[in-house]
């Protein structure tokens, strides 16, 4: 099981570093939580919380975590393109110009087969 993440934004930041378990342990544990699993043609295993919070597992273990989405008073999403830390924080991935920012597409967690 991981540790307890910072929360806040979204059941994808409620636990802690995914880092070493298996894939068959994380599956277990994200159905507990509600997820929805869907495996893509390319191997991608994406699980979507309630909360439309998601967690992806790429065909190498690599994770990526993004937000559930907020939105404005005009309806438009304030949180599109961020990702989550492998404790669940927000990390921006685009400065103000727009442009991407190295080394925030993924949360350096890995897990193993």
């Amino acid at each position: 099981m991981p540790s307890k993440g910072v929360g806040g934004n979204g059941t994808a930041s409620e636990f802690g570093d995914l880092t070493g378990m298996t894939r068959q342990e994380i599956d277990e544990f994200f159905k507990k939580l509600d997820a929805k699993v869907k495996i893509t043609s390319g191997g991608y295993v994406e699980y979507k919380f309630p909360d439309r919070s998601k967690v992806i597992i790429r065909p190498d273990g690599e994770v990526v975590r993004t937000p559930a989405p907020i939105y404005a008073s005009d309806g438009s999403r304030i949180n599109r393109g961020l990702r989550l830390d492998r404790e669940g924080r927000l990390m921006e991935t685009r400065d103000k110009l727009g442009n991407p920012i190295p080394d925030t597409h993924n949360t350096g967690e890995r897990v193993r087969d």
